[in-house]
């Protein structure tokens, strides 16, 4: 079983991929015209992926305060061990804090950047902040709609911004292509829209249009897959095909995902009568990616999207 904490940190190279430099860049952009410090909420920010990221790529303003919330408290631990090496290894000097309540505060300056960073255990959606952004990845499709947004809201200054990168948004695909295929991913897309307690298969393109209905402006809006897939790699003279990275470990933790969901919808009674695959089909997939995955021949496909939107004046 792929632990949480090791899941979150190899699908760094697959988002680092995916995301979708247009919206970056305007987010980008509408960070560099604000008021100095700009602060950033980030919520379930897991293990501190995002700001490593965007101090590593050079995205943040001269001064920032950000301020990165998650329930899990191993999440948050894990963060507290890592974040401070990934700064450094963007060129950052770091200085670590602890305050009387034991949450850890990091002193981050570069040549051009100074970055306060806060790693707090929390319900994001319980908090409270005037913030000129907030940063949700892949977090909106796993939540309830109706409460995310107005705490959002509630979290930003007038005008503040929503940036929400891979919100996954209705495609889960596989090569090559099995019998199956369409059935297993019907039918995990159900388990998201049905027996999970919140969020959704297709709740990247529903935010573009409930969004502006609840008063918001969608600034930016493009598509993030993740595309992981088996790739060339050695010398002129001798070349292996191998997964970047250590995203053959991400696909193991995605085919459990997978297969955890759709056992769960066999003996589920809110399953709601899809009843095209058996379990044996189920197992005899399962088994042929694992052999595909271990023999480095598979190929994975979500189809993801990302947003820039503004809180209502």
């Amino acid at each position: 079983m792929t632990d949480q904490r090791t899941y979150l940190e190899v699908k760094r190279t697959v988002d680092d991929r995916a995301l979708n430099r247009r919206v970056l860049e305007r987010f980008v952009a509408e960070l560099d015209g604000r008021s100095s410090p700009v602060r950033i909420v980030e919520i379930g920010a897991g293990i501190g992926t995002m700001i490593a990221r965007l101090a590593a790529w050079d995205c943040l303003p001269e001064e920032v305060a950000y301020r990165a919330v998650d329930r899990d408290a191993e999440s948050v631990r894990y963060a507290r061990e890592r974040v401070p090496d990934w700064l450094e290894d963007a060129g950052y000097a770091v200085e670590r804090l602890e305050d009387e309540r034991g949450e850890t505060t990091l002193l981050a300056r570069s040549d051009t950047t100074r970055i306060e960073v806060t790693l707090e255990v929390a319900d994001g959606f319980g908090i409270e902040d005037r913030a000129d952004a907030v940063i949700a990845s892949a977090v909106l499709d796993i939540v309830d709609f109706e409460r995310a947004i107005p705490a959002i809201e509630g979290l930003l200054e007038p005008d503040g911004l929503l940036y929400a990168p891979i919100t996954f948004d209705g495609g889960t695909t596989f090569a090559p292509r099995d019998p199956a295929d369409d059935r297993i991913e019907r039918r995990y897309h159900h388990h998201m829209d049905a027996v999970r307690s919140a969020g959704g298969s297709r709740v990247g393109r529903e935010l573009l249009c409930r969004l502006p209905d609840a008063g918001w402006s969608v600034l930016e809006a493009g598509g993030s897959d993740w595309v992981v897939r088996p790739r060339a790699e050695g010398t002129e003279t001798e070349t292996e095909m191998g997964y970047p990275g250590r995203e053959r470990t991400f696909l193991e933790g995605l085919l459990e995902t997978i297969d955890g969901a759709l056992a769960e919808l066999e003996t589920d009674e809110r399953d709601s009568g899809i009843a095209d695959l058996e379990p044996a089909e189920r197992r005899r997939w399962l088994e042929r990616r694992r052999n595909e995955l271990e023999r480095e021949e598979l190929v994975f496909v979500a189809h993801n999207l990302d947003l820039l939107a503004r809180r209502p004046g």
